[in-house]
């Protein structure tokens, strides 16, 4: 039977959402969170925090998890072709350079896996990963896979989903400023927004596991909605997530230039730039921002390309 948390401060909350779980078997893997949501929502934010936990690996954007469900070929096609997406160094394919892991290693790595499989694999690279900051478990997060959650838990049914959900307003204002924006209109915006909100709410009938986190709490009550993720993922709270300073500039040190599949490559100080307040503490001004920079028809244009789901989510002006 389906159940509900809400953790109430009007208009935000936190939503748990799960299906019934089987019966324990010692060797299912841990859930695994992957955090996902429409870009300039605070998923890299809770990704810091969660990488600060000191039993918890978040490793920056993967890209590459969105190519896996179209491989195809027999084990050793599937291999090859593997390795070659994980490791392919280039925008939007993936973003191998960012993890600091050794390619050689790596390709040992999957070539002693026997039967081979994707799962087994990606297994593998999250392993790999989390042995590299010494951790036990790792994570996640990539804004994107908001619209192939039910494809990504086929591959991975320990999959736990925390979609992040951002007052539309100020996730349009924040993507406007960064080089991945898909357009400077506020109703284009708006519509992204809601197509990625609304991937997101749908993908969560068809996933195991599903939070619906929004930002506005996440800054105003880090440690409240801190715990209620870290329940969803049978993981003790730390109180170690919410000083997670070092953490967000260790992360904005790693990223690097990206080379891009089509357009010019984009150099590291545009990747860095948009990341600084990951090494603040949670600061309130960042919310409601398009009060004071949005027309009352901005934002009403805003609201109308969103559509009911801005008064659904109590976010209507």
């Amino acid at each position: 039977m389906a159940g509900k948390i809400v953790f109430e401060s009007a208009p935000v909350a936190l939503t748990i959402r799960s299906r019934p779980r089987p019966a324990a078997n010692l060797r299912r893997p841990p859930p695994l969170p992957v955090i996902v949501g429409c870009p300039r929502s605070g998923t890299s934010l809770l990704a810091v925090m969660l990488d600060s936990h000191p039993e918890l690996a978040v490793p920056p954007e993967t890209s590459f998890v969105a190519h896996l469900p179209g491989l195809a070929g027999d084990a050793e096609d599937l291999r090859r072709e593997f390795f070659d997406t994980v490791t392919a160094d280039r925008l939007a394919v993936s973003n191998w350079s960012d993890f600091g892991l050794d390619k050689e290693a790596f390709r040992r790595r999957i070539d002693a896996i026997e039967p081979f499989t994707v799962t087994a694999a990606l297994r593998a690279f999250y392993a790999m990963y989390a042995q590299s900051e010494g951790k036990p478990r790792c994570g996640e997060k990539t804004p994107g896979y908001v619209f192939q959650m039910p494809e990504i838990a086929a591959l991975l049914p320990e999959a736990h989903f925390i979609h992040v959900i951002r007052d539309p307003g100020d996730t349009a204002l924040s993507w406007r400023k960064t080089w991945f924006a898909p357009s400077q209109d506020l109703r284009v915006l708006g519509q992204e927004w809601r197509r990625a909100v609304e991937a997101g709410r749908r993908g969560s009938k068809r996933v195991r596991g599903y939070l619906e986190v929004r930002f506005e709490e996440l800054i105003l009550r880090p440690e409240q909605t801190l715990r209620g993720v870290c329940e969803v993922l049978s993981l003790a709270f730390d109180a170690c997530m919410l000083d997670y300073g070092a953490r967000g500039a260790a992360r904005i040190a790693r990223l690097q230039g990206r080379e891009q599949t089509a357009g010019p490559p984009i150099d590291r100080e545009l990747r860095t730039r948009i990341h600084g307040h990951l090494t603040r503490p949670p600061d309130a001004t960042r919310l409601g921002v398009w009060r004071g920079e949005m027309s009352a028809d901005e934002r009403r244009a805003l609201e109308e390309a969103a559509g009911p789901l801005v008064r659904e989510l109590g976010y209507a002006a």
